[in-house]
């Protein structure tokens, strides 16, 4: 999906950036090189396309896909999670009953990261994407 949503974003077919190729789907088969227009649209952009507006137009606000939530077998629980940044402003701005927070002109918060984790040269280390997908693929094959 990302994918698919840079290619729209910079007006370029799905497949050529999937596959990171510019003449995808316009290549000899044999020799591998480059035939005809490369901005022709292939039956596979269209289709990626078609699959990617159907998911964007039929997924609810809080990213269900309509024919699962209307499946009367599927069930739905409501996982509790907190925003570390949100945890953060909301105990920087909560002050006491004897002096409420009251926040300066103009003031609002950005984020500012870091770890708690460290390599063993002591620097410290944010999880890579990579990290986190691995970490969401095996949650994901982990039963509750």
């Amino acid at each position: 999906m990302p994918a698919i949503r840079a290619a729209i974003k910079v007006h370029k077919r799905p497949t050529t950036v999937i596959m990171r190729d510019d003449w995808q789907g316009h290549r000899r088969i044999t020799t591998g090189l480059p035939i005809g227009d490369k901005d022709e649209w292939t039956d596979w952009d269209h289709t990626l396309l078609d699959v990617f507006q159907t998911i964007e137009d039929y997924t609810d606000e809080y990213g269900l896909l309509v024919w699962q939530r209307e499946d009367e077998a599927v069930m739905v629980d409501a996982k509790k999670k907190i925003h570390p940044f949100k945890e953060s402003v909301d105990l920087a701005t909560r002050g006491s009953e004897s002096k409420p927070y009251k926040p300066l002109p103009g003031e609002y918060f950005v984020p500012d990261i870091w770890s708690k984790r460290r390599d063993e040269n002591g620097n410290e280390v944010i999880q890579t994407y990579k990290e986190w997908l691995d970490g969401e693929i095996e949650d994901k094959d982990t039963p509750d």
